[in-house]
């Protein structure tokens, strides 16, 4: 016990070491910790404030540009008049491209000589045009790309009745705005259906100049916010647009009092640890207790149970060995030398079948028939033991069972049996005993109901039936043999070969045990 307890303290004084240093980490980042919290809560705070009033200027700017642009476009001029009140700042130029080509207002022909040189933007706008969903193509990955020999888009997607020797005219109301990007451009454009193909008509968008636009109206707590096209993984929260506002890195801090809160949360850490380590020391001094008193009375149950035997063994082999016994003696003798000879036995099996247990060391070998075949032969070894104790033994099986495969530890099952049925004989007070076993099949599994006409297990003792050492009153009080092991090591040996063993029910009437097996495959 010294020595079990030695290892204890070593094992609570590495505990508290590592405690403390887990503490001094705690502390050493502490003011960091709490500096993060109050920049994130600060930063989403003040994003919520910012953002409604960010939304709002962005529909007011788009709704502006695109009231210009109103709903009859000039159709089929190469050059037409720039909308009243010209363009924004933060737009790059108004486009149309319809199937005679790029159209621009008068005055802003870079736009349109800036989209000749870019023939794959062309080709993603009329695809757009026609189809919002269609894919944009990177240049990049387009070099061998050239509008001079491929088919234009006004040849692959046609209007429903396209008259092309007629002139180029409207053909329907134009659709809503959408926008899409590639890299640093953005495009807000819309579709006009035309006699000749679906045109494109909208305006690109210079995403920085819009920012410092809509910047101004972020909260000043956020030192750095930044606004700019969506990247991978993100969800835009500014629409229509592709844009995101994020708030940055810096944030003005306000008082807060996250930090007492993160601080009275270590606190209660530091208490909540000293706590656990007492109450962990305590219920390992009381494990080991426990497992000192279970050796305690291991040791003396055992002592007990052997001496009655060698006992006996000394007394009658005495007698025998003087010559002095009657001859009508002799046969009683050896069959009560032979009687005792089987307890002793079986009380060591159990005390080796536990150790094992214990262990972790299970019989490795595996009996594996049909359950009319294993079954029978089984119960008549058990029927043969409680013959010898004047009690009746009966079985039934389940005419179901016959066509189950058991693969199983039978000499496990046998223990089992042999210990119930023991424990069945020392305890039986009815006139005429008996046990009978009953087996049916579950839905994956064998049932054997091991029942008793016996006085019952009294409630009280019900609980730690299984208890390793647990004995009756009438056990304790010497009345009746045995160490307490048979029913702990039986269901150990139970759960070994993956089944189970429980007491189902007791009363005045009798005991009934449930045995549940595995079946073979």
């Amino acid at each position: 016990m010294k020595k079990k307890l030695t290892v204890i303290l070593i094992l609570f004084s590495l505990l508290v070491v590592g405690a403390a240093l887990w503490q001094a980490h705690e502390a050493a980042t502490l003011e960091e910790r709490l500096l993060n919290i109050d920049r994130q809560t600060q930063a989403n705070r003040l994003l919520e404030l910012s953002l409604p009033r960010v939304q709002a200027e962005v529909s007011r700017l788009l709704a502006a540009e695109r009231e210009k642009l109103g709903n009859n476009p000039p159709i089929g001029l190469m050059y037409y008049n720039m909308p009243e009140g010209g363009k924004a700042d933060f737009n790059n130029g108004f486009f149309m491209i319809t199937s005679q080509g790029v159209q621009c207002p008068v005055g802003d022909e870079g736009i349109k000589q800036w989209l000749n040189d870019n023939a794959m933007i062309v080709d993603t706008m009329r695809r757009k045009a026609d189809n919002p969903a269609a894919p944009v193509i990177d240049p990049d990955k387009a070099i061998d790309y050239d509008p001079r020999v491929h088919l234009p888009v006004f040849s692959v997607y046609h209007a429903e009745n396209p008259d092309t020797a007629g002139p180029l005219r409207m053909n329907g109301e134009p659709s809503p705005y959408f926008s899409w990007f590639y890299e640093g451009l953005l495009v807000y454009q819309r579709s006009i259906p035309t006699t000749h193909g679906n045109a494109a008509q909208g305006f690109i968008i210079d995403v920085p100049k819009l920012a410092a636009r809509l910047l101004p109206l972020v909260e000043p707590g956020l030192v750095e916010p930044e606004i700019r096209l969506v990247q991978r993984g993100e969800i835009s929260n500014l629409s229509p647009l592709p844009l995101v506002l994020v708030p940055g890195k810096q944030v003005n801090l306000p008082d807060s009092r996250l930090r007492e809160k993160a601080l009275s949360g270590t606190v209660a850490s530091a208490w909540l640890i000293s706590i656990l380590s007492i109450i962990i020391l305590f219920g390992l001094l009381a494990f080991y207790a426990r497992l000192e008193r279970r050796r305690s009375d291991f040791v003396s149950a055992v002592t007990h149970e052997l001496r009655t035997p060698l006992t006996s063994f000394n007394l009658y082999t005495e007698m025998l060995r003087s010559g002095k016994l009657p001859p009508e003696k002799v046969a009683e003798y050896h069959e009560t030398l032979y009687n005792e000879s089987r307890r002793l036995g079986h009380l060591v099996e159990n005390v080796l079948s536990f150790a094992k247990l214990t262990r972790g060391k299970v019989r490795g070998r595996q009996d594996s028939g049909s359950c009319s075949k294993l079954l029978p032969e089984l119960f008549a070894k058990i029927k043969e033991r409680l013959k010898k104790g004047g009690v009746d033994f009966h079985y039934t099986l389940d005419p179901r069972t016959t066509l189950l495969t058991l693969r199983t530890d039978l000499l496990s099952v046998e223990q089992i049996l042999t210990n119930l049925a023991d424990n069945a004989l020392k305890y039986a007070e009815a006139e005429h005993p008996a046990i009978s076993i009953n087996v049916l099949q579950n839905h994956r599994s064998l049932a054997i109901r091991f029942a008793d006409n016996g006085p019952g297990i009294p409630q009280e003792l019900q609980k730690d039936l299984f208890r390793p050492f647990s004995r009756s009153a009438k056990s304790e009080s010497g009345r009746k043999p045995g160490v307490g092991l048979g029913l702990a090591l039986s269901r150990d040996l139970a759960r070994s070969i993956g089944g189970e063993l429980s007491l189902e029910k007791s009363d005045s009437k009798g005991s009934t045990f449930l045995l549940t097996l595995p079946l073979g495959e």
